[in-house]
């Protein structure tokens, strides 16, 4: 028996996410390249931090009084990344669409499969919360979306 759900929910979701995304990189944590593309990267808070980043939380409760079950309920944090190299407004808007492109297609695995195929999960979803960063420069422009994926599940 599992102690935590996490490390399958995290393992499921890079898993998935690159079968529908094969035309993206995705990451299992940090992505490092000075290459403009985007990005995927799970169980990451923020790729501009230095250091450990912030990667899931979960809490967990007795699921019956014979305390042989707990239920899990918690959220994977992720990075949707587009630099495009081209340092115009047109630049900004493309890498916007390209981040929102990218936790869309996300969003699709799990309507699809909201378990994952992990046999603990009960069910995640997508998007408890999100954050849109950007930034435009001589070296073009960026866009960040951070997000959570929040999971209940049986362990």
């Amino acid at each position: 028996m599992a102690t935590s759900a996490v490390p399958a929910v995290i393992d499921a979701l890079v898993t998935k996410a690159r079968a529908a995304l094969p035309d993206l990189s995705v990451h299992d944590g940090f992505g490092v390249t000075d290459d403009p593309g985007d990005f995927l990267m799970v169980g990451v808070e923020d790729p501009d931090l230095d250091g450990a980043t912030f990667s899931a939380e979960a809490q967990q409760s007795w699921a019956h009084v014979n305390h042989t079950a707990r239920d899990e309920e918690g959220d994977i944090t992720c990075a949707a990344l587009s630099w495009t190299g081209d340092g115009d407004e047109a630049g900004q808007k493309a890498a916007r669409d390209a981040v929102y492109a990218t936790t869309a297609a996300l969003e699709n695995v799990l309507r699809a499969d909201p378990t994952l195929g992990v046999a603990t999960v009960l069910w995640a979803s997508f998007g408890t919360s999100q954050q849109l960063k950007q930034a435009q420069d001589q070296h073009g422009a960026i866009a960040l979306l951070l997000f959570r994926v929040h999971f209940k599940a049986r362990i």
